[in-house]
């Protein structure tokens, strides 16, 4: 559809997918950047602690685990000798346009129908794989992340922002799943040794997939398409 033939509902729609295609690329950029190389600073990447009588937020899960706030995650990363992640794909959605109210908006005009690009909350989800313990040789298990981030309010973000010098802080997790999706050795079942069957073939289950670089070089090859269609 060209541009002379959009509506405005269709323009409004380009406008908020192309925003959060940007934020869900700059986020996972530095969020996975973070993980690898500076996880002192993970805390940073998490809304404010609000707990209520029927949830508490950050959310955050781990393979099983649940933590009551970033810092007691960012302890437990820490903890770990080595963290290294390989992403493979990348995809996102728009959850709700209007999530931070328009009189909360630095900068904002204060319409309810406006700056709803600012506004929006939006669901990120990443697959790759992560290589624990060693640099070289540590075992690689491939991993699925979903992630729903939240406009902070205490920064004034741009219209239309580009991240050109890089994600600051403008969106926040606000709930986080993390799950391995494949065995370690030490959890399979005795007598299947170093390797597992997937879809028929023998596999080494700490294998891993998909070429080195960082998540943005990734962000492409993952077939992000609008409206939060991707495919690996």
């Amino acid at each position: 559809m060209g541009d002379a033939t959009m509506t405005p509902e269709d323009s409004l729609a380009l406008s908020l997918d192309t925003t959060a295609c940007n934020v869900a690329e700059a986020f996972t950029d530095a969020y996975y950047n973070a993980l690898s190389k500076y996880r002192s600073t993970l805390s940073s990447f998490y809304c404010p602690k609000v707990i209520s009588t029927d949830s508490t937020v950050p959310s955050i899960y781990w393979n099983g685990e649940v933590y009551d706030d970033d810092l007691a995650f960012q302890s437990y990363i820490e903890s770990l000798t080595y963290t290294w992640a390989d992403i493979e794909s990348l995809d996102c959605t728009v959850l709700n346009t209007r999530f931070l109210p328009a009189a909360e908006l630095k900068g904002g005009s204060g319409d309810n129908d406006q700056d709803l690009e600012r506004r929006m909350q939006i669901a990120v989800v990443v697959t790759g794989s992560l290589r624990l313990e060693e640099p070289a040789k540590g075992p690689m298990r491939e991993f699925a992340e979903t992630f729903v981030l939240i406009p902070n309010k205490d920064k004034q973000i741009s219209a239309h922002p580009q991240f050109k010098n890089g994600w600051d802080r403008e969106w926040l997790i606000q709930t986080q799943n993390f799950r391995f999706t494949e065995w370690g050795v030490s959890e399979l079942g005795e007598g299947q040794g170093e390797a597992m069957k997937v879809d028929g073939g023998v596999k080494n289950a700490f294998q891993g997939r998909g070429a080195r670089g960082g998540p943005a070089r990734h962000f492409a090859a993952a077939g992000l398409f609008f409206k939060g269609k991707g495919k690996a």
